[in-house]
């Protein structure tokens, strides 16, 4: 295979197999890279661009969203949502939890086609392990594309947010409640697709049966025989 993506619920250990998996291949590992490269293509910073980073919105904003913002044609930019609505600014201020001192060039359409450009580029170049943003789907029909998603008990991620973030119970299993419902939305709002789906994935591995070195050396097992 000459790309791998990676999906991965918090807690479960995906971030650290993905990078020890690339590691091992000897491919590139392609995360906050993504989020690097659309600051340095925006001239905005990082910060700005990981507001949009694999979020998905609630349900009301993405509606108003979908009535106000026209949909973006395959091959062209995407103006700021400012172009479209001025009055709104780059989000609806009503709706904010955080306000914003100014409106940059990068908004939700903007992120979108970028991350789709980019993760695609990586599918085409190959050799590379990709992680997130809605790989599995972008490189869905790309021949040497292998997707993985590695997944935990709940009991399991919570334990372990506890013991690498210092958080008590209820502060983990919140955080992890949060990338759960954050993931299903991305998908679904942006791709219209279920990230629970099975059928999205070649492989998916449970860290709460496999330990995560053995985890590692079965994806590249399974690469090797692919």
């Amino acid at each position: 295979m000459n790309v791998i993506t990676v999906a991965r619920q918090l807690g479960s250990f995906g971030d650290w197999i993905a990078e020890q998996l690339a590691a091992k291949l000897d491919y590139e590992f392609i995360d906050r890279r993504l989020v690097e490269e659309i600051a340095s293509i925006t001239d905005t910073s990082v910060e700005e661009v990981e507001r949009y980073d694999e979020k998905g919105e609630g349900r009301l904003r993405f509606f108003l969203k979908k009535l106000l913002v026209p949909e973006v044609a395959p091959g062209t930019f995407p103006l700021s949502a400012a172009a479209y609505a001025p009055e709104f600014g780059l989000e609806f201020p009503h709706m904010r939890e955080h306000e914003v001192s100014e409106a940059t060039y990068l908004d939700r359409g903007t992120y979108q086609l970028l991350i789709t450009t980019l993760v695609q580029d990586f599918g085409q170049s190959g050799k590379a392990v990709v992680v997130g943003r809605a790989s599995q789907v972008i490189l869905a029909n790309f021949p040497n594309a292998c997707h993985v998603k590695i997944i935990a008990p709940l009991e399991t991620r919570i334990e372990r947010l506890m013991q690498t973030r210092d958080m008590d119970r209820e502060q983990a299993q919140k955080l992890i409640e949060q990338h759960d419902q954050w993931r299903q939305s991305y998908l679904h709002n942006f791709h219209r697709a279920d990230w629970n789906d099975p059928l999205l994935y070649d492989l998916t591995i449970n860290t709460g049966k496999i330990d995560r070195e053995d985890a590692v050396n079965l994806l590249a097992g399974f690469l090797a025989e692919s």
